[in-house]
């Protein structure tokens, strides 16, 4: 079987978000459960403090004083402003980097597939190059056989055939690359390559 095989002409498209873009969602998605979260915690965290004292500032007293403290925070003027100001921060962090991400990705998927189709254009045209090229390495040496032309020229026209389909592979490996890349690039959330 030929292995210098094209990779077919079309590319499946996948429904759904690409990995990256669906990553920035999801943070996005945490971020704002966090300004929620922070928005309805009104109350800190209560707090206990236990310890003891060796002596007396005074030096009236003599001994081991043990000391037990307990909080219990009260909003009365604090609403949890910056806790909500750094959770609103982040949020507004992950929309920059979700923005960034669907740029980015949207970018990358079209500079492959524009790739991609160069590299299937080029294997098209040397497809019929190697054609054109055994065929004439065949015709000159026939003409060799006739007498009709010098050794040299079927050497030089087999050798042009070698050159051509070494191109042929190469940018047939570019093919194959970047379909590869294309694919990977629009893999989405529980697909696989």
């Amino acid at each position: 079987a030929d292995s210098l095989v094209a990779p077919a002409d079309s590319v499946a498209s996948r429904s759904g978000q690409p990995l990256p873009i669906a990553a920035a969602e999801a943070a996005l998605r945490s971020a704002s459960l966090g300004v929620r979260l922070q928005r309805r915690s009104l109350f800190a965290a209560t707090s206990i403090t236990t310890g003891f004292e060796t002596r007396d500032p005074s030096g009236d007293e003599k001994g081991i004083l043990p000391v037990i403290g307990f909080s219990i925070p009260f909003p009365l003027f604090n609403r949890n402003g910056a806790q909500i100001a750094v959770a609103e921060a982040e949020q507004f962090r992950a929309q920059a980097e979700r923005d960034v991400a669907i740029l980015e990705t949207r970018a990358a998927i079209a500079r492959t597939e524009r790739e991609r189709t160069i590299a299937l254009a080029n294997v098209a045209r040397d497809q019929t190059l190697v054609a054109s090229a055994n065929r004439v390495a065949a015709l000159s040496l026939t003409a060799y056989r006739e007498g009709a032309a010098p050794l040299a020229t079927a050497i030089e026209a087999q050798r042009n055939a070698r050159e051509i389909l070494a191109q042929y592979i190469d940018d047939l490996a570019a093919a194959w690359i970047a379909t590869a890349a294309l694919r990977v690039r629009t893999l989405t959330v529980g697909t696989t390559p």
